[in-house]
């Protein structure tokens, strides 16, 4: 072939080859942007479940550490704890804040260096005690975050830095009186779902309570058994002031969350402007604030007394779920 053919093949093929047109470039656009819209939920979906079974970990993680607890001391730890008592009842002084549940399983959570830290016969507060440059309030324990809540596991709140807790220690449904915080009333009451009564808080219908020292609960308080009661549920910081004090407070919701609230309510605005006038729906509010929550679609997951997590849909009967959250008024919950 000579060099004039050469040159006259390659033409052809320059003349031969045709590029995209504009309408057709804009059709493959539009086919990679439906595909992507379809595999994008189902990513989501992925990186949910993953997010979801490490907030089950955490829980089995918090059980596993309870019954350790309870093998070393034949009893569950407080709620929450003041050297004395409740700082409102009129105990001797001083009164230093002694934490509650979240700090005394700490060594039981592969935390035991910093517990050991911790100097509980100071008369300082244990949440402001210096370790290692930093107060014990501002130190994240992962086993204590959910990574569907969104932080990163630590809040300020009240202008200070705070480490937070998914995970609340459960109150039951102990009675719910009373309209609560004068500045964010709530008026609601939902008394008449309880399943027994004459718990109050020094003999709490769930296993913990925040008068620690007044209370800490056996396994044999646990009548109606380990794995039908509820010993703690998620809850979210963003819908609860207390849950915003951080893990290592004594007044903080653990052995105030409960179960007497539909799950999930939405208390979450930032004061009652927000709510719209309504202080149940505002996070400041001392009764809806403390019930369970949690962003996992529609479900919030649970710890039970033998160690067991279960997942309740938002909408469980309200009553059955009552009675899983208390430990002694010997009814089974049908759900």
């Amino acid at each position: 072939m000579g060099r004039s053919d050469v040159r006259a093949t390659a033409k052809k093929r320059r003349v031969g080859f045709k590029g995209f047109t504009l309408i057709e470039l804009l059709v493959v656009i539009a086919i990679i942007g439906v595909l992507v819209g379809l595999l994008l939920p189902a990513v989501q979906q992925a990186r949910e479940a993953a997010r979801r079974s490490t907030c089950v970990n955490n829980l089995k993680q918090i059980g596993l550490a309870l019954h350790n607890y309870n093998n070393a001391n034949n009893k569950l730890p407080p709620g929450g704890e003041w050297r004395h008592d409740l700082p409102w009842a009129s105990p001797p002084s001083p009164n230093p804040e002694q934490g509650g549940v979240m700090v005394r399983i700490l060594p039981y959570i592969e935390q035991n260096t910093l517990y050991e830290q911790i100097d509980f016969d100071s008369n300082a507060s244990v949440q402001t005690q210096m370790i290692n440059g930093q107060r014990l309030r501002e130190y994240v324990i992962p086993t204590y975050v959910c990574p569907t809540d969104g932080h990163e596991g630590f809040v300020i709140h009240a202008n200070v830095k705070r480490g937070f807790s998914n995970y609340g220690a459960n109150y039951g449904p102990t009675g719910a009186g009373g309209n609560g915080n004068p500045n964010c009333s709530c008026a609601l009451n939902y008394d008449s779902y309880r399943p027994a009564t004459g718990f109050n808080q020094d003999n709490p219908a769930g296993p913990f309570t925040r008068r620690g020292n007044k209370f800490q609960c056996t396994f044999e308080d646990v009548i109606d058994g380990l794995s039908k009661t509820i010993f703690f549920g998620e809850v979210r910081l963003d819908c609860s002031n207390h849950a915003n004090q951080g893990w290592a407070l004594s007044n903080n919701g653990q052995g105030l969350f409960n179960t007497q609230y539909p799950l999930n309510y939405d208390s979450c605005q930032p004061d009652v402007a927000s709510a719209g006038g309504d202080g149940c729906g505002a996070i400041c509010n001392w009764k809806t604030e403390f019930g369970y929550r949690s962003q996992h679609p529609g479900a919030i997951n649970f710890l039970m007394g033998d160690g067991s997590v279960r997942g309740l849909n938002e909408d469980v009967d309200h009553t059955a779920f009552q009675v899983l959250g208390c430990r002694a008024d010997g009814k089974v919950a049908n759900l």
